[in-house]
């Protein structure tokens, strides 16, 4: 990048603090990622996410989210099926997909356009739009750019690798008792 681009796109994130690329692959939930309506806010970089595969009507797959009533209070739960994220296969060709089954999704959170299938064909980050905007937008338009990025892109995750499980449920438990003990761990500090 020339010298006077990066200066350009200092000036118009000034303000602004992007969020790092995870390189671990965190553990969030289909809902964490869908209904994330800040792309400040929302991951970048790798996720594993469990959910059950399944078919889009449009022909696409999609990772659906599982009902947790058994472990989430009834008002921080969502009927299984409510919400999904697009999959995509840039990295790998030969994941099976199998619909219908749950699985733990490992991968990276890219942003997808469901109105122009055009945007589709190369992975973009939640990072790296918000830089391309940012580009291309002065500092009083941000909220309308952030805005517009919402309305054009939804997440989706760029699969990485697949692994079927039978007890979906309990392994979502299982990574959020983990997520709330390291949490724990944190704040003791």
């Amino acid at each position: 990048m020339s010298e006077i681009k990066a200066n350009e796109l200092n000036e118009s994130m000034e303000g602004i603090d992007l969020l790092e690329y995870c390189f671990y692959h965190k553990f969030l939930l289909v809902e964490e990622l869908v209904l994330q309506k800040n792309f400040l806010k929302l991951h970048h970089g790798r996720c594993t996410v469990i959910g059950k595969l399944n078919q889009h009507q449009n022909g696409y797959p999609v990772l659906e989210n599982i009902n947790l009533s058994s472990i989430l209070p009834r008002a921080c739960n969502l009927p299984e099926g409510t919400v999904n994220l697009r999959l995509f296969k840039f990295v790998t060709t030969d994941v099976e997909l199998k619909i219908g089954q749950y699985c733990e999704v490992c991968g990276e959170v890219v942003l997808w356009n469901p109105n122009s299938s055009r945007d589709n064909w190369l992975s973009m980050t939640p990072r790296g739009a918000l830089e391309l905007e940012l580009t291309n937008c002065d500092k009083t338009n941000r909220n309308q750019m952030l805005e517009g990025l919402h309305r054009t892109y939804l997440p989706a995750i760029n699969i990485f690798k697949i692994d079927y499980i039978d007890c979906a449920v309990e392994l979502i438990q299982r990574h959020l008792k983990i997520r709330l003990l390291t949490s724990n761990h944190k704040s003791d500090k």
